[in-house]
C-alpha cells in the first residue's frame, strides 16, 4: 500500500486537529520541538490524557531551550504528566550557549505508531509548527504528513529522532532545574535592555552548570573513564592505563549499541582528547581538573578530588 502524503497549512487545517485524531489512536508517539509553550499544550492536553490512560500509549516529548523561548509552566505541565503516568518520559536538548555542538536545536517532528486490525499505521509530520499555540493553530505553517502501512518515511525520521534523543545535550530537567528556568526567563522576558543584568547572567551560568549534574540518555565519557578508574582503585590499581581505557569504553559503547553517536572509527581520539583536556595540568580553559597524569608510569592516570566527587553526565 502506498503511503498518503498531505501537505497543510493551518489556514486550511489546524495541526492540533490532525494531532488529536492520531491521539485518540495512537500506542507510541514520539515528538521533538524547538519550542514549547502552555497555550499548545492547553489544545491536546486531553488527547494526550487519552492515550496515556485508554491506549496506554508510551509517549516521549523532546523540547528545546534555545533563546528561552520554551515557557516553565509547559515544562511543569510535562513534569506533573510524567510524576502520574510510567509510560510518559520527557526531555530537554539544552540551549546552544550550552551544547558541545554549538548547534540551535530546531526541529518539528511529531510520529505517531497506531495498532490497527488490518495492520500497522505509522503516521509522522514534518514541517515549521512547533508546540505552541499559534504554531499547532492559527499561525500560517506548512506541514507534511506521511500516513505508512510501510514505514520507509518514518523508518528516515525515527533514525533522526533518535540522533536528536542520544546526545549529550539531552537530559531529564528536574522540578528544581525548571524553576529556576523559569525565573531566569522571567527575568529576560521583563528586561528591555539590550545588556543583560549581571545577576541574570550568573543565575543563567549556574543554570547551566545544573544541567550538567541531571540524568540523561546516555553516558559522557568523561562519566564512562571516571567510573572505570573507580572500579579499578576498588581492585587496589591507583594508576589506570589509558590502552585499558580504551578498550573498556570501546566495549561499552558496543554493547549499548552506541558505536555511531560517539564515532567508534574515531572514538580513542575523542577520549584521549577528554582526558588531556580534563588533566589537572592541561591549562585547558573548559578544564575540569578530573585526572592527573602520572610521573613514574607513562599513559597512566588517577583521578583528582574533582574526579572522584564528579556527578556530572
Amino acid at each position: 500500500m502506498q503511503p498518503k502524503i498531505q501537505i497543510l497549512s493551518n489556514t486550511n487545517f489546524a495541526l492540533a486537529d490532525v494531532i488529536k485524531s492520531e491521539l485518540v489512536e495512537s500506542t507510541s508517539v514520539k515528538i521533538a520541538v524547538a519550542f514549547l509553550r502552555r497555550t499548545g499544550l492547553d489544545y491536546l492536553y486531553k488527547s494526550i490524557d487519552y492515550a496515556l490512560t485508554s491506549n496506554n500509549a508510551k509517549i516521549e516529548f523532546i523540547v528545546g531551550l534555545d533563546f528561552k523561548t520554551t515557557d516553565a509552566e509547559a515544562l511543569n505541565a510535562l513534569n506533573e504528566i510524567k510524576n502520574k503516568y510510567e509510560n510518559f518520559e520527557f526531555y530537554c536538548f539544552g540551549d546552544k550557549r550550552d551544547n558541545h555542538n554549538e548547534l540551535v536545536f530546531h526541529p518539528k517532528i511529531y510520529m505517531f505508531h497506531t495498532e490497527l486490525s488490518k495492520g500497522t499505521k505509522y503516521s509522522s509530520i514534518v514541517g515549521s509548527s512547533n508546540f505552541t499555540g499559534g504554531g499547532l493553530t492559527t499561525n500560517f505553517e506548512v506541514n507534511t504528513i506521511f500516513r505508512e502501512y510501510k514505514p520507509i518515511y518514518f523508518n528516515q525520521l525515527d533514525a533522526i529522532y533518535n540522533e536528536i534523543k542520544f546526545t549529550d545535550s539531552i537530559f531529564q530537567p528536574s522540578k528544581n532545574y525548571i524553576n529556576k528556568y523559569g525565573n531566569i526567563k522571567n527575568e529576560l522576558d521583563k528586561s528591555v535592555r539590550k545588556v543583560i543584568d549581571i545577576y541574570v547572567k550568573k543565575e543563567i551560568i549556574e543554570l547551566k552548570q545544573e544541567e550538567y549534574n541531571l540524568p540523561g540518555t546516555i553516558p559522557s565519557i568523561n562519566l564512562m573513564i571516571i567510573n572505570f578508574i573507580k572500579e579499578n582503585n576498588k581492585k587496589g590499581n591507583k594508576y589506570v592505563s589509558l590502552k585499558d581505557i580504551y578498550v573498556e569504553l570501546e566495549t561499552q559503547i558496543k554493547a549499548k549499541n552506541l558505536e555511531s553517536k560517539y564515532k567508534l572509527e574515531t572514538f580513542r581520539n575523542t577520549i584521549r582528547g577528554e582526558i588531556n583536556t580534563h588533566e589537572v595540568h592541561s591549562g585547558h580553559k573548559s578544564s575540569k581538573k578530573l585526572y592527573i597524569r602520572s610521573n613514574e608510569i607513562s599513559g597512566h592516570y588517577k583521578l583528582t578530588e574533582n574526579g572522584e566527587n564528579y556527578k556530572g553526565r
